[in-house]
């Protein structure tokens, strides 16, 4: 299930956005810092994700479950559905089946805690299947991180750690969003927003554009799910894929085994 062949390799990168990758991570070079501030988190993230003696990486696994949650009474509804229209082309080249065999859940509840966030809602939009995590919606005000809740769900209909392709549908995060559209698909980089090509762009592993993608919001989230599920050093982000629907932002991270780490990703 879910193979990680790419539908689309752009064939002329635009001028300004370096293509050269080590083969193999992790990373045998620096890439040029372009990005400023949000290119040094995600440069750290990366480090994270491929080094497991990192110390700064202070990120643990919970054992959180739906049936915590629903004693914890949130509220929780969940129904088979298809893939969203917004990255279903995408996902159907991958292999993923244009059927409703996919458990859509919504996930809420009020947020507790300091005067002010009464009355603010946690809530996850998230659909789940082997290989497969799409959030539709997610908006934390306090309680569990997206990526506990997210592995949670897929926890519910396979190993979490088949886990393979993770998208992000229609980004509202102006974090993620202006950097997006704003810094990546700009005239710096060749590029507009929204973009004279359909197809889906894809950021490279270790080039400044990727790095820059793993320091916004959403990009630290795709990070964290990983570090959530599998050990440290065994399985990293190995490209990240964006495309514009109806002039919303999609992404795409694809999570593969790091070549020659000690976990045998056949037997997981």
């Amino acid at each position: 299930m879910a193979p990680s062949e790419q539908s689309w390799v752009p064939p002329n990168p635009p001028a300004g956005i370096p293509t050269t990758t080590p083969a193999i991570p992790p990373a045998r070079s620096t890439p040029a810092r372009r990005y400023g501030k949000i290119q040094d988190e995600g440069t750290i993230r990366q480090r994270w994700l491929e080094d497991p003696t990192d110390t700064t990486c202070q990120i643990q696994p919970s054992t959180l479950t739906v049936a915590d949650l629903i004693s914890a009474h949130w509220y929780v509804r969940t129904a088979k559905h298809n893939i969203p229209f917004q990255v279903a082309e995408n996902a159907f080249a991958l292999g993923y089946a244009n059927e409703a065999v996919y458990n859509q859940t919504l996930t809420q509840n009020y947020a507790e805690g300091d005067l002010g966030l009464a009355g603010c809602d946690n809530v996850y939009d998230i659909l789940v299947g082997e290989g497969l995590i799409i959030a539709e919606g997610m908006f934390r005000t306090d309680g569990p991180q997206f990526a506990h809740i997210a592995r949670a769900h897929l926890q519910e209909v396979a190993e979490p750690r088949s886990l393979r392709h993770f998208y992000v549908c229609d980004i509202v995060n102006v974090d993620t969003r202006k950097f997006v559209q704003e810094v990546l698909y700009s005239s710096r980089n060749g590029l507009t927003w929204p973009p004279v090509c359909a197809a889906p762009r894809i950021w490279q592993y270790n080039t400044p554009e990727y790095q820059g993608l793993l320091g916004t919001r959403v990009g630290k989230c795709a990070v964290y799910l990983v570090l959530e599920i599998f050990p440290r050093g065994t399985y990293y982000i190995s490209r990240i894929v964006t495309w514009d629907q109806s002039c919303a932002l999609e992404i795409r991270f694809d999570i593969e085994p790091i070549p020659g780490s000690s976990v045998d990703a056949a037997s997981l």
